[in-house]
């Protein structure tokens, strides 16, 4: 990895200006780059990050600056960098001095700097250092791996041991749970088949492919990555040892193909991540990109983004459903579909043909009704979708993402997350989307909805009828159905309905305002959903 001081040099960032934490800038190593678009990086900053930051969150209190660099140290980050003269004028003194406490390098960037290109110098940096380093150990390395190099797969490495000690083998990858046999003997290879591992355990010689470590505990007991079986004794001491050798060299193999999958999934992720942040300016760049990862990008595309309805204490997702979630639509689409883990959930880029996509909608209802019936009683989770309009091709996924994200958003807001929602079907809300985030329709919410929106007064109990009012438009303006909903007596619904008319100034009982009230209390869901 370069460190800090080397990104600015390599960069050619001479413009940047360290404010603090000067002797972290040549020992603090940056391993990727990321912008930050929250006060809270506790449990996504996980070593190694140069954080950026436009200042735009910190505007209004920029000694939180300090708080965000204490988290970020802790969580091992390289250092973070402040866009200066546009949100931020200038970085207080106090943050000043808690960076220069931790050595933790604090960079001023002009704000005509943009974003993606100190994101792709970086990138390309650690990128270009990562290949020489594993040029050099293919060098150095070359004589002692040159016959592991040559077998490819499992089963080569076993029928090259079988061959020379003259046994039958049996191998188990304990991730996969499954079972490679080299066998001459139809008994063995049923045994090896079907039997539990603690009868192959005692009845068999074995060797035990150890695993690495847990995090948690490095020092702790390492989980068996394999075993492998044989038929009989090895009594031949060369034997013995060219058995043992050999299972170096499958904890050697399965180790590589774990990094090269999680590299794979890896290059994925960022792929889809660049396609739906807009990072791409050129067709040829993406399909050049989509190519070496086995995809083609080619025609009408729409984005899935699959969230949680009740987000829970952790933005950790859980990766089962959305795996099963992901299984389920490479069915549909007969291939791999592009796909990628955000921090509030998993978007899916899906081919979208014009003449099967209304049966590719239910197909979709369908498999996320199984899911979620699948993991209800297991985790409580329960899934919510939303699906953007096709676009036309993959540089214009962005629009899709935007639209499918802002209905998953809303259904967690307003607590409405019974089925998929498909953007192309939203009626109304594709118009309110246009200009939920205007000022004309801020006005509009706060002129109607104000006077419970407004802080002052009694917060509860203005919090009370605001809450009261948007369970009675769901409930299309009947009070029973409200007072079931939120477990209050009919009377104390009925009162808080003739208070709010008082508050607000306003018939209830009239189309008018209830249509106008109906469409400020989306307004202002919209808006909440954004923050």
């Amino acid at each position: 990895e370069f460190t800090v001081q080397q990104i600015i040099e390599r960069g050619g960032f001479s413009y940047f200006v360290v404010y603090a934490g000067e002797h972290g800038l040549r020992a603090r190593k940056v391993r990727t780059v990321c912008v930050v678009d929250t006060f809270d990086v506790e449990g996504w900053v996980f070593g190694g990050e140069l954080l950026l930051t436009s200042g735009y969150l910190f505007k209004d209190y920029p000694e939180q600056l300090g708080d965000l660099i204490e988290m970020a140290d802790r969580g091992g980050a390289a250092a973070l960098g402040v866009k200066t003269g546009r949100f931020i004028d200038r970085i207080p003194k106090n943050v000043i001095r808690i960076a220069e406490r931790l050595d933790f390098p604090l960079l001023g960037i002009p704000f005509h700097y943009a974003h993606t290109d100190i994101i792709r110098t970086v990138i390309d940096a650690v990128a270009d250092n990562r290949s020489e380093g594993w040029r050099a150990l293919n060098q150095n390395s070359r004589v002692f791996l040159n016959t592991l190099l040559e077998l490819d797969t499992i089963e080569e490495i076993l029928s090259l041991l079988k061959n020379q000690i003259h046994r039958n083998l049996a191998f188990l990858h304990t991730s996969t749970g499954k079972r490679h046999i080299m066998s001459d003997s139809p008994e063995f290879t049923q045994v090896a088949q079907s039997s539990p591992i603690s009868f192959l355990m005692d009845h068999f010689p074995h060797e035990v492919i150890p695993g690495r470590a847990p995090q948690s505990n490095p020092s702790g007991a390492a989980a068996a990555e394999g075993y492998l079986w044989f038929d009989r004794p090895v009594p031949d001491e060369n034997d013995a040892v060219l058995a043992v050798y050999v299972s170096k060299m499958l904890r050697l193999h399965l180790r590589w193909e774990h990094e090269r999958q999680r590299t794979e999934r890896g290059a994925a992720a960022q792929f889809v991540q660049d396609v739906l942040y807009k990072r791409f300016k050129h067709a040829s760049e993406v399909q050049s990109r989509a190519r070496a990862l086995g995809w083609e990008m080619q025609g009408r595309r729409a984005v899935v983004f699959l969230g949680e309805g009740a987000p829970r204490a952790s933005l950790e997702p859980q990766a089962s459903p959305y795996e099963a979630f992901r299984y389920s639509l490479n069915s549909l689409q007969g291939e791999s579909v592009p796909y990628a883990a955000l921090e509030d959930g998993a978007a899916f880029i899906l081919k979208t043909p014009q003449q099967t996509w209304d049966r590719m909608k239910k197909n979709i209802i369908e498999s996320l009704e199984l899911i979620n019936l699948s993991i209800r009683d297991g985790s409580g989770v329960k899934l919510v979708i939303g699906v953007g309009s096709p676009v036309e091709n993959v540089l214009e996924c962005y629009k899709s993402f935007r639209e499918a994200r802002r209905i998953v958003m809303m259904a967690r807001e307003n607590q409405n997350a019974a089925i998929p929602a498909f953007w192309e079907d939203m009626g109304v809300y594709k118009l309110l989307a246009a200009i939920y985030d205007t000022q004309e329709a801020r006005d509009f919410q706060l002129e109607h909805l104000g006077k419970l929106i407004e802080p002052g007064g009694n917060g509860s109990s203005r919090d009370s009828l605001l809450q009261t009012l948007f369970c009675v438009i769901q409930h299309n303006w009947q009070l029973k159905p409200v007072a079931s909903a939120m477990n209050l007596h009919y009377n104390t619904v009925k009162y808080r309905y003739h208070k709010i008319e008082e508050i607000l100034g306003v018939d209830l009982e009239s189309r008018a305002a209830r249509m106008t009230l109906s469409l400020a209390m989306e307004l202002y869901i919209m808006n909440r959903a954004e923050v």
